[in-house]
């Protein structure tokens, strides 16, 4: 199934070639004719979709799934991998690795993580419409990670913390408190990184450390909890304690929706 989902979208397709096919598709090595395509991950490929692969690049042609007609693509082809290139079949190897550039992982290269997270923000900011603020002094906890995720896994690191900041800032405003600007604290940033001996070694190197930080994040922690009860139990109320219609409404399954219900000591008719 994944080699034709593969075939289907690397090469097009015509119309009629297979159930659900009601219309012509030109595939992405014929949108790139003249330009660059980049393949991601290619080392996940299986040994027939390497040889498709090498074909193309051999002969400069692609047939899309369900034609005869060969059609001349002329493209430069970026490769990316994380997994050694003895994966791929010899003669495509020689293909790929032509002109190799290795990058060291993130957390080899501890200068760009701060540029980055600076990015994702800003990128964030933009998909949510709304602003969130970061002190260069809070993103120095970034540094003091892993990563072995590297840049996918801080983008997905800053989006989560860049809700969580938002989540914070829209439950002020709903206490009846003026709603503060949005601010990715360094709480927040800690309340999320992976705790282990050695990530706490370093953190206490970090400038102005001192055990006041220890307590922000438990008052934070608690503030969030306290949210999320009031926000099942107004839930809860609205809906007569109907449990089930209670778990639509917060987007919960109903056993999530029990156990929030039983962790927080909540009383419903159920």
């Amino acid at each position: 199934m994944l080699y034709r989902i593969f075939v289907r979208r690397v090469f097009g397709y015509e119309k009629g070639a297979f159930t659900g096919a009601v219309s012509s598709k030109t595939g992405k090595f014929e949108a790139a004719a003249g330009g660059t395509l980049f393949l991601d991950e290619i080392g996940e490929l299986e040994a027939h979709m390497q040889a498709k692969l090498l074909k193309v690049i051999e002969e400069k042609h692609i047939t899309r799934v369900g034609s005869t007609l060969a059609r001349p693509v002329n493209l430069r082809i970026i490769y990316a991998t994380n997994r050694d290139l003895e994966v791929f079949r010899e003669d495509l190897r020689y293909r790929v690795a032509a002109h190799t550039i290795r990058l060291k992982p993130l957390r080899e290269r501890p200068e760009a993580i701060i540029p980055l997270a600076h990015q994702f923000i800003t990128d964030f900011n933009l998909k949510s419409g709304r602003k969130i603020s970061v002190s260069k002094n809070a993103l120095l906890v970034l540094k003091h990670a892993d990563w072995r995720g590297n840049v996918r896994e801080l983008r997905t690191f800053i989006e989560k913390a860049c809700l969580d900041a938002l989540f914070l800032a829209d439950w002020h405003e709903s206490a009846g408190e003026k709603a503060p600007i949005a601010e990715l604290t360094c709480e927040i940033l800690l309340s999320f990184l992976p705790q282990n001996e050695f990530y706490d070694v370093k953190i206490e190197k970090l400038p102005n450390r001192n055990q006041s930080n220890n307590l922000h994040k438990a008052n934070y922690k608690q503030e969030k909890e306290d949210f999320d009860r009031r926000r099942v139990e107004i839930a809860l109320a609205k809906n007569n304690g109907n449990v089930s219609r209670t778990a639509i409404e917060l987007n919960l399954s109903r056993y999530g929706l029990i156990k929030k219900i039983k962790r927080y000591k909540i009383a419903t008719d159920e």
